[in-house]
């Protein structure tokens, strides 16, 4: 493998640029634990969050628009160009490998049986509130493909997805599948879904060209790569930024929401979807935060926002 952010000799991936954070001891470390796995009644919600079931006869008929429905967290189904894509589906009703611990808010607004035939399923790191095992697996006898940075594939084939479904792909690579293009592009995260697996597979943002052009952040600290992303690819119509599960304790692998609305303009991306919260509990702030954060920065800043409800089909013409 030869790749600047890779090295051979620790066989691990890293980010391209340090952000120099101080290292929690132990102690913190548990305590920052507890804080989000403590019960709090602000930390979810009190009622059940407003969705609508969509209309998926709706949602498939073809025209020039981007079609997308959010299911909540990083989840994303699109129709594009005539093809139906789905972003780090995560269906199970809990994103952690101890059993029991980051529940759901609240079922999918649709099950997995319910979708349309899925073209592409598109990954971004492997994470288990990203990479959910049960939900890939649903896929296993389909003919639907899958997208990955380097090193997921193995975690695909192991669970019954066939080797020749499935594509990896480095930073800024590509792969064109019919009219649309999809690029793995760059993200500073981190990866690992064990103690002694990080950073042993790639984490990525993605990029989406047809008709329209699309940028999927992933999970992402602030750096300079979203401004060579912007440089590179000139404007996005649409952008799902990751914008929810934040703490200064840990700026290194996720935004605080200034940051997020600083990095939709750095890609130049017309509109800003926020991703990446109302769903799973992974900070220790207000669940409802995200939103207000970043309802009040756009206003302030004149960045358009679009926040979706739960399962609102999202036209953009």
């Amino acid at each position: 493998m030869h790749t600047s952010h890779f090295n051979p000799k620790t066989k691990r991936f890293s980010n391209l640029y340090p952000i120099q954070m101080p290292q929690m001891t132990l102690k913190q470390s548990l305590f920052a634990i507890r804080e989000i796995l403590y019960p709090s009644a602000y930390k979810i919600p009190r009622r059940k969050i407003p969705q609508i079931k969509p209309d998926l006869e709706l949602f498939e008929k073809s025209n020039d628009a981007l079609k997308f429905i959010w299911f909540g967290h990083s989840t994303v189904l699109l129709h594009l160009d005539g093809m139906k894509i789905l972003i780090d589906p995560m269906f199970s009703t809990y994103a952690s490998p101890i059993m029991g611990t980051i529940k759901r808010f609240q079922p999918p607004v649709l099950e997995l049986k319910a979708l349309p035939f899925i073209d592409v399923i598109v990954i971004s790191h492997d994470h288990y509130d990203h990479l959910d095992k049960k939900s890939i697996q649903f896929f296993k006898h389909t003919k639907t493909r899958f997208l990955v940075p380097l090193g997921i594939k193995h975690y695909l084939m192991n669970w019954g997805i066939e080797a020749s479904h499935i594509t990896e792909l480095d930073w800024y690579e590509s792969l064109k599948m019919g009219s649309i293009t999809f690029s793995a592009t760059p993200a500073h995260h981190f990866s690992g879904r064990s103690l002694f697996g990080r950073n042993k597979t790639l984490w990525a943002s993605w990029v989406i060209e047809g008709s329209k052009k699309l940028f999927f952040s992933g999970d992402s600290a602030y750096s300079p790569h979203f401004k060579e992303i912007g440089e590179r690819y000139e404007a996005f119509d649409i952008a799902f930024m990751e914008n929810g599960q934040y703490d200064e304790r840990w700026r290194y692998a996720h935004m605080m929401p200034e940051q997020s609305i600083q990095a939709i303009k750095d890609i130049h991306a017309k509109f800003f979807v926020p991703i990446h919260w109302s769903m799973f509990r992974l900070s220790a702030h207000h669940w409802l935060d995200p939103f207000m954060q970043s309802l009040k920065i756009t206003e302030e800043q004149n960045v358009a926002m679009i926040n979706p409800f739960l399962g609102e089909i999202m036209v953009i013409p």
